[in-house]
């Protein structure tokens, strides 16, 4: 075979082994309150949506000066596209959901959102 076929079927083959790899990450397509929003109070629930399935490892809320809120997955540790935690009353201030999970080809994801509760 001639090297430039050789080089440009190489290629070839990376990019579609790298497109099947990516693919298979879930990533946020939405979220309730919205990455950045500020509330007026407590949201009942804060979900984040994935494009894929994605089995959560652990989820913390935190505020800005790092202190806990109790929080749990309502789907537990089942693989789900939505991932929502019911807060305790939070008192006005900046917060973070941050979470740990596998994909569904089992790779470790990380991610969060952040709210405001302006406590108006």
């Amino acid at each position: 075979m001639h090297p430039i076929r050789i080089l440009i079927h190489s290629v070839m083959l990376a990019l579609v082994l790298m497109g099947g790899d990516a693919a298979a990450h879930s990533m946020i397509s939405s979220s309730e309150p919205a990455d950045g929003a500020t509330v007026a109070a407590t949201p009942d629930r804060v979900s984040v949506s994935f494009d894929a399935p994605l089995r959560i490892v652990s989820a913390t809320l935190t505020d800005e000066a790092g202190q806990s809120y109790a929080v749990s997955p309502l789907a537990g540790r089942s693989a789900a596209e939505t991932l929502t935690v019911e807060p305790p009353s939070l008192p006005a201030g900046r917060y973070e959901l941050e979470w740990r999970g596998l994909s569904e080809d089992g790779h470790t994801l990380s991610d969060a959102i952040a709210f405001t509760v302006s406590g108006d």
